[in-house]
Formats: structure tokens, sequence, C-alpha cells
């Protein structure tokens, strides 16, 4: 399955703020995120065109659906899970930088 390309994750621009401030976490390259240097985040779009996102915890990796575009509640919804699982790879929430009240989404309804 193919990189979904960078054109495509516009409507992902909030999410991906705000995981660009997170403590040890890098892009290495448009939509391919890493934590504490392991892959940690990327996209893909499907040969039906559906788009996903893939989440690597230490349980291994998950996928998530996002249709296109984004809405809020689902962005959120990515945002929650992404902070999960960077809490589990040894993201620290003491920091500050992926608090309850910073470092929040901005979407359009």
């Amino acid at each position: 399955m193919a990189r979904c390309p960078t054109a495509l994750l516009d409507d992902l621009v909030p999410v991906l703020t705000v995981l660009r401030t997170w403590s040890g976490v890098i892009e290495k390259k448009p939509g391919v995120f890493y934590a504490y240097r392991q892959p940690f985040l990327h996209f893909h779009l499907g040969a039906d065109g559906r788009r996903r996102a893939d989440i690597r915890s230490p349980a291994g990796w998950a996928s998530i659906d996002l249709p296109w575009p984004l809405s809020r509640r689902r962005g959120q919804g990515l945002l929650r899970e992404l902070r999960r699982c960077y809490a589990e790879r040894g993201g620290s929430r003491s920091s500050g930088r992926v608090g309850r009240n910073r470092g929040r989404a901005r979407f359009r309804s």
C-alpha cells in the first residue's frame, strides 16, 4: 500500500501541528513521524482511495481509517489515540507539552 500524498493530509494540519510540539517527536518526511527515534505515525492511501493512519504503540502497529475531509470529532479522536500511544512509548506528560490545556487541535466545523 502506497504512502498517502502530502496534499491529502491538509485536513490533518491541526493534529499534526500539535504532534510536532511533543518532546521527542520529529517529522522525518512530510507525514512521517518518529517518537524517540522509533517510527510512530505515517499515512497510507489504499487502492480503493481510502486513507488511513498507522500508529505504533509498544503492542505494535494499529490502523485507523481517516475519511477525507476529517471531521472535528474524528480529528480529536485521532489526537487522543496519538496521545495514548505516545504515553505508552514513554512520552512525558510532565513537560506540559501534551497536557490537557496545551496542544489542543483546532478544527473548523
